[in-house]
C-alpha cells in the first residue's frame, strides 16, 4: 500500500487487517475490503507504530469498527482514540500467542517483550491456512529476527514471506532466509527517496531460489488459497518478478 504496509486476510465471515499503510491509505483499504464484501472488520494487527504502517488505520478503525486489535507497543494517540470510540478490544500480543479464526490460524512469533525499538519489537505473525504458511514480519530486525528464524528452521518452509522494511538493505539477513526457506517473497514498497528495494536485498532473496514480487511493480497482489491448498495469484499490473532494485 504505497510506501508502507497493509495486508488483508479473509476467510469465510472473518476478515483481518495487518497494518494500515501510510497516511491517506484508508480509502484504498476500505475499497479493497468492500470488494470482498467486508462491512465490519473482525481483527486488526498492528506490527509497530511507525507512520508507514499505521497512517491509514485510524480512518479504517473509525469506519469499520474492528472487534479486536493485537498490537506490539502503545498505539499512537490518534489510533488509541479511534480504538476507544470503536469499542475495539486492544490486546498486547507476545511471542507464543496462538489464535484461530475459522480456517485461519495465527501464531505470534515475536516480540517476546518490548525493547523500545519499534522495528525490532515488530509483531511477527505466522498465518497458516489449508497447509500453507505465510509470514508477516513488520519491520523486524536484529536478535528478534534471528530468534524467529531459529523457530522457523524447525518447521516446513514458508510459502510466502512479506519482506521486512520495504526491501531496504537491512531487510532479511541471509541467515534468516536460510532458516525460513521462502518459496515466494513480497516487498511492500512504493515510490520513495530511500532507494528501496535495494539490489543487494533482491539478490539475497533470489539466492535461495525464492520468487520476488513487489507492490510497486506488480500492484496490489491477491493470493487465494483453496481448501485443498491450491494457490492462485493475481497481479493487476504485471506478473513478472522483481530482478532490479530502485535506481
Amino acid at each position: 500500500m504505497g510506501q508502507g504496509d497493509a495486508a488483508i486476510v479473509a476467510s469465510g465471515s472473518w476478515a483481518g487487517l495487518i497494518d494500515g499503510g501510510p497516511a491517506g491509505s484508508a480509502r484504498k483499504i476500505e475499497a479493497a475490503l468492500g470488494r470482498l464484501g467486508v462491512r465490519r472488520l473482525s481483527t486488526v494487527f498492528v506490527s509497530h507504530m511507525h507512520a508507514d504502517h499505521t497512517g491509514g488505520l485510524a480512518g479504517v478503525v473509525a469506519d469499520l469498527r474492528p472487534r479486536q486489535a493485537f498490537v506490539a507497543g502503545s498505539p499512537t494517540s490518534a489510533l488509541a482514540g479511534a480504538f476507544r470510540k470503536a469499542g475495539t478490544n486492544v490486546v498486547q500480543a507476545r511471542r507464543g500467542g496462538k489464535l484461530r479464526f475459522g480456517a485461519v490460524r495465527v501464531t505470534v512469533l515475536s516480540p517476546p517483550s518490548l525493547s523500545g525499538d519499534p522495528n525490532a519489537d515488530s509483531l511477527v505473525l505466522l498465518v497458516t491456512a489449508a497447509g500453507r504458511r505465510f509470514l508477516f514480519t513488520g519491520d523486524c530486525t536484529g536478535p528478534n529476527e534471528a530468534a524467529v528464524g531459529r523457530e522457523l528452521a524447525r518447521g516446513p518452509p514458508i510459502d510466502v514471506l512479506k519482506v521486512s522494511h520495504h526491501g531496504s538493505r537491512y531487510s532479511m539477513t541471509a541467515g534468516f532466509l536460510d532458516d525460513a526457506r521462502p518459496s515466494t517473497t513480497v516487498i511492500s514498497v512504493g515510490v520513495n527517496s530511500y532507494g528501496h528495494p535495494t539490489q543487494e536485498t533482491i539478490d539475497r532473496l533470489r539466492a535461495g531460489g525464492a520468487r520476488v514480487y513487489s507492490t510497486q511493480k506488480n500492484g496490489s497482489i491477491t493470493l487465494t488459497v483453496a481448501s485443498g491448498g491450491a494457490v492462485a495469484w493475481s497481479f493487476p499490473r504485471s506478473s513478472k518478478q522483481v530482478t532490479r532494485g530502485a535506481r
